[in-house]
């Protein structure tokens, strides 16, 4: 499974981060299908880079963290909603709009598009629909 951060930027640019392809992170279909979806839509900055742990407890307690989720074969994409690090709980955000939901809306949007492309509800260069 892949990791996801999707953050505002001090500059208040939104940014979907994901680490590189260094030899310690998996190459996948779904992280490919993830960055070349977001990528499409052209709405944020997305990027492939390291991005450490005080950064994320850093835009937590600036609010600047939106959310966070993995993403891999068997799930598509997944919302994390906690993280435990140094034997603290950092609580992650899911939809500041609706505190019931348990995902946020980029979670929610790329699982039901990749969804959709999967069963041929969406054209997608990615696939063939058979009649």
């Amino acid at each position: 499974m892949n990791c996801f951060v999707f953050l505002k930027g001090e500059d208040g640019v939104q940014e979907l981060v994901t680490p590189p392809l260094d030899g310690t992170i998996l190459p996948g279909v779904t992280r490919d299908s993830v960055l070349s979806l977001c990528r499409g839509w052209g709405e944020f900055k997305v990027s492939e880079r390291a991005i450490t742990m005080s950064e994320i407890e850093k835009a937590i307690s600036n609010g600047q963290l939106i959310e966070m989720f993995g993403c891999g074969t068997a799930c598509i994409v997944s919302p994390i909603k906690e993280i435990v690090y140094q034997g603290r709980s950092l609580a992650i955000p899911l939809d500041p709009k609706d505190p019931k939901s348990e995902a946020g809306p980029l979670t929610r949007r790329l699982f039901d598009t990749i969804l959709a492309i999967q069963h041929g509800e969406i054209p997608s260069e990615w696939s063939v629909t058979i009649d």
